[in-house]
Formats: C-alpha cells, structure tokens, sequence
C-alpha cells in the first residue's frame, strides 16, 4: 500500500433539497474503482485521517458528509433529516456522478447505513466492507445508553453522562433531558451536556483516548444528531436491517472489535446468526476496539480494504 495520501480530485456541494447540502470530497485515482465512504454517527462527518484506509492508486474515493454533519450546510440540522433522508441522499450522489455501481465502506451507524442501502439497491453495490456495525435494536440501544449495558463496564463514567437529573431507567427520560441542555441558551449548560454526550461515547469507542480541539467542534452536531436518531428509534433502522439482508448480493466483510463496547459481538454476532447468508463475513478482531483510532482495527481495515481492491479488478 502506498504510503502516501489518497490525491485531492475536486469538491462539491449538492443541492439534495429540504433546505440541505451536501459536502462531497473526492481523492485518490480518477479512473479507479469508485467507492463510497460512509461515516458513522449519525453525524459524525468524514476526516482527513480515514483516508489512510485507501490505496491512493486502487479507488476513486469519495468522501460524503451525511445531512447536518461534517461541513454539509446547515451544519447540525435536525429538520428533514432521517434514515430515509440518508438513503435518499446516497442515491442522488451516485445519479448525480454517474457511476453504475461503488464499493462502500463505513463503520459504526455508517455500516449500518450501508448495509441497509446494499440491500435497498443490491445492483448497486460490488464489495462493501463494514466495521463496528451498530444493530440499532432496543438491546443494542439500551447497551449504548441504559443502566444494565455498557454502564456496568464503565460506571464512573456513566455515573457522569447521567450526572444532569435524578437517576433514572428510562431512556425517554434521560434523552428529554439531553435535549433540554442541547437547546439550552446557557451556553456553559448547553456544551457542558454536549461534552457530556461525547465523553460517554468516546470513553467506550477507545478508552483513554483523548479528543482533539478540531473533533470537538464536530462533535457538536455529532451528539444532537446522534440523539435525534437515538430519541426516535433510528428512524426504524433495525426492522429495515433484518428486512433487506436476504437481498445483499455484494460480498460483505464486517469486521467488529473483541472490545467494542459501543457496539458489542454478542449482538453483532446474534443479528448475522439470524439474518447473515453466504456473502456476509463476520469477523471478530482479537484486540480491536470500536474506534479507528485503535491501531489493531485501523490496520484490519486497511487489509480488507486492499482484499477488496484486488477482488473487484480480478473480476
């Protein structure tokens, strides 16, 4: 693999409607095999860093910034802004390109997002490799958020995500308060409950990793754009999962971390027990976390990333 950068190509902004627009990057190879990336979240954006992922000379890359998030305009936007939105959105940027069929990559929601669009439009998708894939069911959300999940493993830490009201079990109750304090005019109480959303997560993506300055700034549409989904079932992401995976006709590569506590084996594995079919892998990496900050995830990636570049041009 090649040690430098993926090569900027152009940049555009498009006009997706509902008052949204999107930010699209492209890099790496104009004439290679195309390949969308699909950030996680939701409302993460897309960071310079993701594209040591990619071979600079294998994948025309392009790196799409989701509704709200990134620098998509109006940053953070919660209006028009929803599962279907996002698929949406997919499609017309590939109408819009016009490119038959892509590769997709994505980890967390983003291979969530990815996995169901594969099903939805599984003539439109060659390869597709995921990481941490998030089953947005009410086991793998109350894992994320509830008292009886992630919470045992990191008490003192959810101890303060819950720290802004009375102990409470009900996850309605706690994302109302979250949604109080992120429209709060106070601005020391609105970053202290958005600071609060972001260190719970990130303390179970990698443990003792600390964030930049520049991940902060993003991280503000990140957390309202993640409570949104979370607070209205991720726009019934998970009926949508189980319903399309018997349609997926791209060979499919997830790769989950042994200790990703944000989106934990046990449900990834149940859900492929009970959907997965001959193109699904699923694959545990001993050691693996759930951010690609993790050196052990990051260089998993990379190598079913390049197994994917040399599958697609055999073919």
């Amino acid at each position: 693999m090649s040690q430098a950068l993926p090569a900027f190509l152009r940049r555009d902004w498009i006009d997706v409607g509902d008052g949204h627009v999107l930010h699209l990057a492209q890099y790496g190879n104009p004439n290679g095999i195309p390949l969308l990336y699909l950030h996680g979240g939701p409302g993460g954006g897309c960071a310079g860093e993701e594209l040591k992922l990619f071979d600079r000379d294998s994948f025309r890359i392009l790196m799409l910034d989701q509704r709200g998030a990134g620098r998509s305009k109006p940053k953070g936007e919660l209006r028009h802004n929803d599962l279907q939105c996002l698929l949406r959105d997919i499609e017309a940027v590939r109408l819009k390109l016009n490119i038959a069929s892509w590769c997709v990559v994505g980890g967390s929601y983003g291979a969530t997002l990815g996995f169901i669009y594969s099903g939805l439009f599984p003539d439109r998708v060659i390869s597709q490799v995921f990481w941490g894939l998030f089953v947005p069911n009410d086991e793998g959300v109350n894992w994320l958020y509830g008292s009886d999940g992630a919470s045992n493993l990191f008490p003192q830490e959810y101890l303060a995500f819950t720290s802004h009201q009375a102990y409470t079990r009900s996850l309605q109750t706690l994302f109302s308060d979250y949604q109080d304090g992120f429209n709060n005019p106070n601005i020391e109480t609105y970053n202290d409950y958005i600071n609060s959303w972001l260190t719970w997560e990130l303390s179970l993506s990698l443990p003792r990793f600390q964030p930049s300055e520049t991940s902060l700034f993003f991280g503000k549409s990140l957390a309202k754009i993640e409570l949104h989904f979370a607070s209205n079932q991720y726009f019934d992401s998970y009926p949508l999962m189980c319903d399309v995976a018997s349609k997926i006709k791209a060979n499919t590569m997830i790769l989950q971390g042994e200790m990703d506590w944000v989106c934990p084996t046990m449900i990834g594995e149940k859900f492929i027990s009970q959907h997965g079919h001959k193109k699904i892998i699923y694959s545990v990496i001993k050691g693996g976390y759930h951010a690609l900050a993790n050196d052990k995830m990051f260089d998993e990636v990379v190598c079913a990333v390049k197994k994917m570049a040399g599958s697609v041009t055999d073919t």
